[in-house]
């Protein structure tokens, strides 16, 4: 290749990615909670156990803009025009801490790195081994969580959870990330609960 190409090929490929379809941006989201629930748990939610979340740690895979799916147990596709509006391990956290919230009856929920006066009776810490949707039509969450007495840093429970939701078939076979991420965050929502009725309260 010649000098010249060499110059012109990243001004080619930027001007292409410009013309191209635009991105779509998707976030994860907790459950809706009616407002009417809401005003008659405020004041025993802050009487509720304190609950540090974090960290959650994700595969490297997983730690970039694009959002990725599964074709394969060694394979994976990187779509550049769907993309996630913010950190994925920042948002994961959060849904969890709001799910956690939910199912403990709580608002003393402090999520990593915190900066509070509050004492912790429990750190929950998580680890995420897979997190994606799948060529057989489903997503999949596979974590690893600890629940820790932070005052010794003890075990107080630990387990695996591996959680999955369906997705709807298209008519073209296409993706659907707006379905994709609607699943994804009821997958966190549900490890929140697996990990509330584990027993710590």
């Amino acid at each position: 290749m010649t000098l010249r190409k060499v110059l012109l090929l990243p001004l080619v490929l930027g001007l292409a990615a410009c013309s191209g379809q635009p991105s779509s941006f998707f976030v994860l989201s907790p459950g809706a909670t009616p407002s009417a629930a809401v005003a008659q748990t405020t004041t025993t939610r802050r009487n509720g156990v304190s609950l540090g979340v974090g960290p959650v740690t994700m595969p490297e895979y997983l730690e970039r803009a694009e959002i990725v799916t599964r074709d394969g147990p060694t394979t994976l596709q990187v779509d550049n025009l769907n993309r996630w509006g913010g950190n994925l391990t920042s948002n994961f956290q959060m849904v969890l801490g709001e799910s956690l919230s939910q199912q403990l009856g709580t608002d003393r929920i402090h999520l990593y790195p915190w900066t509070t006066s509050d004492t912790l009776r429990y750190q929950v810490v998580v680890q995420v081994n897979g997190f994606e949707a799948r060529s057989d039509g489903g997503v999949v969450l596979d974590a690893r969580w600890t629940v820790l007495n932070p005052v010794d840093d003890s075990v107080v429970r630990m387990g695996r959870s591996v959680l999955t939701e369906p997705l709807p078939q298209t008519e073209d076979g296409a993706v659907d990330f707006t379905a994709v991420s609607a699943a994804m965050s009821r997958v966190v929502t549900r490890l929140g609960a697996e990990i509330a009725n584990s027993g710590i309260r």
